[in-house]
């Protein structure tokens, strides 16, 4: 009775650090999307003016001129 509970409890385990395993991949690559968002919006969209924003949640780079939007761009 005791080998199949650990025989369990290791199939689990297993299970478990996979699934981990595939959502710190995951995390990183989105991580990794954001931040080349990010520097697309501030380094080729926004070139030139006075400051930027780039909302994650939308996938929207807007560029400042004297506080005031001139410039709002789609990056996805």
């Amino acid at each position: 009775m005791a080998k199949n509970v650990w025989k369990i409890i290791a199939i689990i385990s297993i299970i478990v650090a996979v699934i981990e395993l595939i959502m710190l991949i995951y995390l990183f690559s989105a991580g990794g999307k954001m931040i080349e968002n990010e520097n697309e919006c501030a380094y080729n969209t926004c070139e030139g003016y006075d400051a930027y924003l780039y909302d994650s949640v939308e996938g929207l780079c807007y560029c400042y001129t004297d506080g005031e939007i001139v410039k709002t761009q789609y990056l996805g």
